[in-house]
């Protein structure tokens, strides 16, 4: 083979490769849902909650319910978890807002259980003043009976035991008040802390009582490529956090990497993932996730 018809060959393939590529990213992975299932060991896990199972969506954006958000309700709907959190952006305009409440409704329904939701910076984008976003809050609350924790905190109680539930307004925007967020929160407690971005990670990590900090915001990269991950992640700590469990000190942080996309409508090599969470409790040498 000559080299003008070696060079023809390899335009050829690239060409089919790279299409191929845009079929995956922009036709097939936006509509699959991965599952990711964790078990997290903690000794600061009060044993009343032993084998509390949490399932995790982050950043929906939602445009509309498409196969992937039908899919994560029916896997919530089987798995019965206990509890169910959205990390952060739920909209990215306000006029989305029908086809996220209807899908926030038939959510709860499904999970039957209660659903606690954190702001992200695209919802402060959607309602960029503090009536707007706090009366799309108010309007989230009656009509999914969905529950906004936003620089706050909930104390929960089962079979004896308490521990906390603490939800930040969107760090990634500045918006995130960790002193009203953990208002009234004991030291030695067990809070199980919601944020949409890693941007208040270290600062958290600080804090005694943040034992598991759930998070969103990165869309795992949104873009992975083979033997280099993430490609971009909008944080100030780049891709150090893109997606998956971390540690810092002695809180364990997972990332998860959402369920919908924003500026370009693609996902290659990272799928929209719904994540389950189930805590156990350990002795003080035997912390673990797996």
């Amino acid at each position: 083979m000559n080299r003008e018809a070696t060079r023809r060959a390899a335009g050829i393939l690239c060409g089919t490769l790279a299409g191929a590529a845009a079929a995956e990213g922009f036709l097939w992975e936006p509509f699959q849902l991965d599952v990711t299932r964790l078990t997290i060991a903690s000794p600061w896990l009060p044993a009343g909650f032993d084998g509390l199972k949490i399932a995790q969506l982050s950043d929906l954006h939602l445009h509309h319910i498409s196969r992937a958000y039908r899919r994560a309700i029916d896997v919530i709907r089987k798995e019965r978890p206990h509890l169910a959190v959205i990390t952060g952006d739920l909209v990215d305009h306000a006029e989305q807002t029908s086809a996220c409440l209807a899908f926030l409704s038939e959510l709860r329904a499904a999970a039957g259980v209660p659903v606690l939701v954190v702001p992200g910076n695209w919802d402060h984008r959607a309602f960029p003043t503090k009536q707007s976003i706090a009366a799309w809050h108010e309007r989230l609350q009656v009509e999914t009976g969905i529950r906004v924790l936003a620089n706050q905190n909930v104390a929960v109680h089962r079979h004896g035991d308490r521990m906390w539930l603490v939800g930040t307004d969107d760090p990634y925007f500045g918006h995130a008040d960790l002193d009203a967020s953990f208002k009234g929160v004991p030291d030695t407690a067990f809070a199980l802390v919601l944020t949409h971005a890693p941007e208040a990670f270290e600062e958290l990590a600080q804090l005694p009582a943040a034992r598991l900090v759930l998070a969103g915001h990165t869309h795992g990269g949104q873009v992975r490529l083979p033997f280099i991950g993430a490609v971009r992640v909008p944080s100030r700590y780049g891709t150090r956090f893109a997606r998956g469990l971390f540690k810092l000190g002695d809180t364990l942080f997972y990332v998860n990497a959402g369920m919908g996309m924003s500026h370009v409508p693609i996902r290659f090599l990272c799928r929209p993932e719904l994540t389950f969470i189930t805590l156990t409790s350990c002795g003080l040498d035997e912390s673990i996730a797996r």
